[in-house]
């Protein structure tokens, strides 16, 4: 099997089975063999997206579905998905969506599952507004 599809394969469900609070790159680096910018430039190699964005979308995936399916409150979800506050959760949420969690809320949208990669299945991530969600994508990988 091909050695870059396992890396990815292994990057994916590392970031799935810790999507909710903060993802600690060093333990990804340590699990994966590779340095963190080694990492980094094969994850966006074989995906064409930073490692940062995937795990920003994936974040936010699964925090729309719990805007949608839950009666949790808007800053519990993003506070649960490792966001310092209400503003950064919105302001990240739009940025991905094209709407704010409240407005995402009030629409109804129906999510639908996605596979990731082999074996490992998430919440699609819905773009609702492709202007606002293509602005430029902020380097914030540490």
């Amino acid at each position: 099997m091909d050695q870059l599809f396992l890396f990815v394969n292994a990057v994916i469900t590392f970031v799935e089975t810790r999507i909710k609070g903060k993802i600690d790159y060093n333990e990804l680096a340590a699990a994966t063999g590779f340095s963190l910018p080694y990492v980094r430039e094969l994850f966006a190699g074989q995906t064409n997206k930073s490692l940062y964005r995937y795990i920003l979308e994936r974040k936010i995936a699964n925090a729309a579905f719990e805007c949608r399916y839950t009666d949790k409150t808007l800053v519990t979800i993003g506070m649960e998905y490792g966001f310092n506050n209400a503003d950064a959760f919105t302001r990240a949420f739009k940025r991905i969506t094209g709407v704010t969690p409240s407005e995402f809320r009030k629409m109804k949208v129906n999510l639908k599952r996605a596979k990731l990669c082999a074996g490992v299945y998430g919440v699609e991530l819905p773009v609702l507004n492709q202007n606002e969600s293509m602005k430029g994508e902020e380097n914030h990988e540490k």
